[in-house]
């Protein structure tokens, strides 16, 4: 059997997009519980997350709470793709921090004034995870990426979590690698708990419905984890001068 987590995410989604591609699973249907394939597969709740979030941010299926995932295509939709080129990890990183501040940005603000309560509350709920699975990297990860997926839907505009999931995978990397690295600097402990009241900032900046700040402290969010991982953001905040844990 297979041990590497990334490697049995890898199987397990490929054959479920076998199974779409091929009809088992039709334009339409529901995928089984996440339950019933982590006993076919014998691989735990996690890895299906992942695999099915793998098929949503390739256009396969939509997941929403309560309902299970839908298929809704049977073939990828290659739509907007951005390619990692090899040797310029830095450069690249920066590219797509750039590109997030842009859009966070402008999403933050839709979302301050879109929000509902359930959207606020959703995003509590995700930050309380968050804070309980701080010094564990992996599970940190993923409610990270949640958080900002939380985010994007908080516009009530269908096209910026569409967006992000054809930037999921980049989008997934970057946070991965500035979590990794503020997980392992020398002040970790410290730099971490910054970063969960960076989120939180922008929650509260949501729940004051202050569209300004809300793009502000998204902006400078992304641009202190630029910093964090050494990198120079070419891209200033709206109120570069907002004080706080930004």
């Amino acid at each position: 059997m297979l041990k590497n987590r990334d490697s049995l995410t890898d199987r397990v989604a490929s054959v479920l997009m076998d199974r779409i591609a091929t009809g088992v699973y039709p334009v339409g249907a529901k995928l089984p519980a996440g339950r019933l394939l982590a006993q076919e597969f014998n691989v735990s709740a996690a890895v299906i997350r992942e695999a099915t979030e793998r098929l949503r941010t390739k256009g396969l299926v939509r997941t929403r709470q309560g309902a299970g995932c839908i298929v809704l295509a049977s073939a990828v939709d290659e739509g907007f793709l951005i390619e990692w080129p090899s040797g310029m990890e830095s450069s690249a990183l920066l590219h797509i921090y750039e590109l997030r501040a842009g859009l966070e940005g402008a999403a933050a603000a839709l979302a301050a004034r879109r929000a509902t309560e359930d959207d606020l509350r959703r995003m509590e709920g995700i930050l309380a995870e968050l804070k309980a699975t701080l010094h564990l990297p992996q599970s940190a990860l993923e409610w990270d990426f949640a958080f900002h997926r939380s985010l994007a839907e908080a516009t009530h505009n269908p096209h910026y979590p569409q967006l992000l999931a054809y930037l999921s995978e980049q989008w997934r990397h970057s946070v991965a690698i500035a979590r990794r690295h503020t997980f392992e600097a020398a002040a970790g402990a410290t730099q971490t708990q910054r970063v969960h009241e960076e989120h939180e900032a922008i929650l509260a900046a949501l729940r004051a419905r202050d569209p300004q700040a809300a793009s502000a402290r998204a902006q400078e969010h992304l641009r202190r984890a630029c910093e964090r991982l050494g990198l120079t953001a070419a891209f200033e905040p709206a109120h570069a001068t907002i004080d706080g844990h930004s």
